[in-house]
Parts: C-alpha cells; structure tokens; sequence
C-alpha cells in the first residue's frame, strides 16, 4: 500500500503534486498567494528530499501496484513530544480513489511505520476550509488541537 519513494518515483511525484496543488488553491485559502513551481523546480525538491531521509521521508501510495497517492513527511525533535515526532506535511490520493478505504489504510501504514521508528508522537494539519480532510481524521480518532499556524516565507 505504502513504500518509500526512490528516484524513480519523480515524475509520479511531481504529477500527483500538480493535483494536490490545484485541489488546495480552488478556494480562497492559505495556498494561493504561492507561485506554483515549475516542474524542473519540484523535481529539485524530490531529490533533495531522498538526499536526506534522516528529515524527510516520501511514501508513494499504490493501489494494486498503481500509484495513486503520495505522502510527504517530516522528522522534527520536540521536547512535549519527549523525543522526535512525525509530521504529516501533504497527503493526497486521487480523487477518483477516495472514499475506498485507501486513505485510512495508508494512514494506518504511516501509523505502523511511525511506532516502527520509535516516534513519539505523529502530527499534521488540516485546513478549515477541507471538511472532508476534518471528518476523514476525526472518524480515524485523531482529535484537533487549537493551534494557530504562523508563516513567514523566505
């Protein structure tokens, strides 16, 4: 269902990228003020990205051996976490594969992985503006937690 992104994955990667970014900027969010990247410029970033798995780690989501999905996580250390902690930074599967299951699947496989690696703790976002991407985690018992997110881009 899930496995670690390899070099060639990258154009996978930067095509389902592409529809993630166009789902996120079709309402008036925090997304649209951004440049979308070029895809030269995406690919930079996914090397970059498998050049360093001590901080970022990518999973390819299959479905039946076909990519359908991707997600992109981060380590960071935290003290409340009492150790390093997972962050979920984008998740995505297609849209014509939602609501098959495949979602909690791979959230249950990143969970696994997570615990396997001995994070403390595994964490992500979601915007106001996504209900689904709300009700999908809430039925997964994860629980909000009010935060506000601070962002200056450099």
């Amino acid at each position: 269902m899930i496995r670690t992104a390899e070099g060639r994955d990258k154009q996978s990667w930067i095509k389902l990228n592409r529809e993630f970014m166009e789902f996120e900027i079709q309402d008036d969010n925090l997304w649209n003020h951004i440049d979308k990247a070029k895809d030269d410029e995406l690919g930079e970033v996914f090397d970059e990205a498998l050049e360093r798995p001590e901080h970022i780690t990518i999973f390819m989501i299959e479905d039946n051996e076909d990519v359908i999905g991707f997600a992109n996580l981060m380590t960071v250390f935290s003290v409340w976490s009492e150790g390093f902690a997972l962050i979920i930074d984008d998740i995505y599967i297609k849209s014509e594969k939602q609501g098959k299951g495949l979602g909690r699947k791979a959230m249950e496989e990143i969970e696994k992985y997570a615990r396997s690696k001995g994070y403390r703790r595994l964490q992500f976002q979601s915007e106001e503006t996504n209900p689904g991407a709300k009700a999908f985690y809430t039925a997964l018992g994860y629980e909000p937690a009010a935060m506000s997110f601070y962002v200056r881009y450099l």
